[in-house]
């Protein structure tokens, strides 16, 4: 285990918040561990010291005041705990700007207040004490003045309940999966709204952990289940975005934010896209399982459908064909075979119906099962 950075002169809150900014900032481009050792690197310090000072400041459970709600009136930076040894922890902003850091627990105190004269109905009976926990159900932004109770409120104008303000991301998505896995799909929406809150997921800032693009993932997947594709989209697309540079695209996390983001397109009749998304998914389900995998066919059968639904029949009779003859051959009695031979029934008889006009044998299987729609396909960068 690495060891702490002992300090040749004494650490100041700003030095503190100079390396947190540093980290974070870096991390939006590259992984947030790489980031925390360059800026440990940079700056004589070590790894571990570096990644207790990120983890404390971006920190949920044992923040006085919600972390990304408060920020600074006179350089509108966002403000951070920092808490040194001996020290009372305090909020200062990040960078610092050079304003006297703020006493956390008067911060905390003062925000708490606010939200118990305006807004005291968020606040669960019982909890009175972690008031300011359930401040961002009120509040969207909080900027410090010249101290913690010269306070510039913004308020929401729709007051949002929270479910578990003080949970973790990797708690509160444990708890998600939980309350759906029951079928209390509107409690597991709350409980990730709420760890969300802070989050645009329509700028370019893809998140900085697996837990938080997990989190948005599911949240697509539940919003869409509840009946809202359109409210889906964007965090389907954030979640893909992000895990793919988390995790790579490859990776069972990223497929299953692609196959979210796919299911969204199709739903919101963005076939094209959705096509796009089931050719990548079709790839990545190829380089992870092979090429005759159960992923990977699904995958495939269910693009056959899309491309037919867009009006590209020949190809998606074709396509749905050679698969329907790959699953057959690889996996014999399986009971997705005669749903696929039923849809290539269902596909031949409307075209039929239609006058397509296709010769016979249009979607007899090729010899070369490689062949045919999953090459050269255009990336879709969601």
């Amino acid at each position: 285990m690495p060891s702490r950075s002992t300090p040749v002169t004494p650490w100041t809150p700003a030095f503190v918040a100079d390396a947190v900014a540093a980290t974070l900032k870096r991390a939006v481009e590259q992984d947030l561990h790489q980031a925390i050792s360059e800026v440990a690197r940079e700056r004589g310090l070590s790894s571990a010291t570096v990644d207790e000072w990120v983890a404390r400041a971006r920190s949920v459970p044992a923040a006085p005041v919600p972390p990304g709600l408060v920020t600074c009136h006179d350089c509108d930076h966002p403000m951070i705990l920092v808490q040194l040894p001996g020290c009372p922890p305090v909020y200062l902003c990040m960078p610092a700007c050079g304003r006297a850091p703020v006493p956390a627990q008067a911060l905390r105190d003062a925000v708490a207040q606010a939200v118990l004269h305006r807004a005291p109905h968020l606040v669960p009976p019982g909890k009175t004490h972690c008031a300011a926990a359930y401040a961002p159900g009120g509040i969207h932004r909080v900027a410090v003045g010249a101290g913690p109770t010269d306070l510039h409120v913004t308020w929401r104008s729709e007051p949002r309940q929270l479910v578990g303000p003080r949970m973790s991301m990797a708690q509160r998505l444990t708890y998600a999966w939980t309350r759906a896995e029951h079928g209390d799909h509107a409690r597991a929406i709350e409980a990730l709204q709420t760890g969300l809150l802070h989050t645009d997921p329509t700028n370019d800032l893809p998140a900085l952990d697996v837990a938080t693009a997990n989190a948005a993932a599911l949240l697509a997947e539940l919003t869409l289940t509840h009946g809202d594709p359109s409210a889906a989209l964007s965090w389907a697309r954030w979640a893909c975005r992000s895990l793919r540079r988390l995790r790579g695209g490859t990776s069972p996390e990223a497929r299953a934010a692609l196959k979210v983001l796919a299911t969204v397109y199709r739903r919101t009749s963005k076939l094209p896209e959705a096509a796009d998304c089931y050719r990548d998914l079709v790839r990545h389900h190829t380089l992870a399982d092979g090429p005759r995998a159960l992923p990977t066919l699904a995958a495939q059968a269910t693009l056959a459908l899309v491309l037919y639904q867009d009006g590209h029949c020949v190809q998606a009779r074709q396509l749905l064909a050679r698969t329907t003859a790959e699953h057959r051959a690889t996996h014999p009695g399986h009971r997705d075979g005669p749903r696929l031979r039923q849809e290539l029934t269902r596909m031949r008889a409307t075209c039929v119906d239609q006058r397509h006009g296709h010769p016979a044998g249009i979607d007899d299987p090729p010899h070369d099962s490689t062949a045919a729609f999953t090459m050269g396909a255009q990336r879709h960068d969601s």
